[in-house]
């Protein structure tokens, strides 16, 4: 994950001997990466290492949901409760969202409309079609796709068009925007969506409608049930995971201007 997001075209744009240089001029980074890994200068892969360190650091396991189904059963509200009972019910999220992380991990298309933020950002348009070239997409394509064509690119398989994998619902009350393209801002929208089978409050949906999985459909829930699902959803989070920002150490040159002259030389 790390190098994906530092390297990525419409991401950090890094490359690798830029970034390493960079580290290597920051002395109190030359100095912990010779500790923890025996660097006499840091490298790139080891900085991959040691992020994905940090971010295996930042989880949560005392959520609400976690203490109920340890047997604490005063974790849940009345409302979760009932909420509960819908998601492995009537709303039938517990389809895809099940197991430890709240997802199957599988790909769906479940009918997210274009968010439409993105299409009124003439530079999120720009991005989107060098993401479509990037990634492969033939003439037809790169012209006239108007959504995220998901996993469609990992075989280019039509089948594929417009599926993405199932969230967990983890931690999900600080997540928001929410879908892959962060169409909706709130879990009401959400559950709204859900229950008008894979539609907005215009009637809008995906732009790959024959992929679409036969799995969403109208639920028919009420405004008091909506509530309740809420409710339950949100206790797959705990307290928010708050970071204070970090003072970050100081560049320095690694070679005095005498020191360059002398080695010209």
């Amino acid at each position: 994950q790390a190098p994906s997001a530092a390297k990525g075209g419409v991401a950090g744009n890094g490359e690798n001997d830029i970034m390493t240089a960079r580290l290597a001029l920051i002395p109190e980074y030359r100095q912990r990466f010779k500790e923890v890994f025996g660097d006499n200068y840091p490298r790139i892969k080891n900085a991959w290492r040691a992020i994905a360190a940090f971010e295996r650091t930042i989880n949560q396991t005392s959520s609400p949901i976690d203490s109920y189904l340890s047997g604490d059963k005063t974790a849940l509200s009345a409302e979760q409760v009932r909420g509960k009972a819908l998601f492995e019910g009537k709303a039938g999220c517990i389809q895809c969202h099940n197991g430890a992380l709240a997802s199957d991990m599988e790909m769906y298309n479940i009918g997210v409309p274009p968010a439409k933020r993105w299409e009124e950002d003439g530079l999120a348009q720009i991005t989107f079609r060098f993401e479509l070239y990037a990634k492969g997409s033939n003439e037809k394509l790169y012209r006239s796709a108007k959504a995220d064509p998901g996993a469609y690119f990992r075989g280019k398989n039509k089948w594929d068009l417009g599926k993405f994998r199932t969230p967990s619902l983890r931690y999900t009350m600080y997540t928001a925007p929410y879908m892959h393209n962060g169409a909706f801002y709130t879990l009401e929208e959400v559950v709204d969506f859900y229950n008008a089978g894979g539609f907005d409050e215009e009637g809008r949906t995906t732009g790959w409608p024959k992929t679409k999985s036969k799995l969403i459909k109208p639920l028919g829930l009420t405004d008091d049930e909506k509530g309740d699902l809420i409710a339950f959803i949100e206790s797959f989070s705990g307290d928010e995971i708050l970071m204070a920002k970090p003072t970050l150490p100081e560049y320095a040159p690694m070679f005095t201007l005498d020191e360059l002259k002398e080695a010209k030389k």
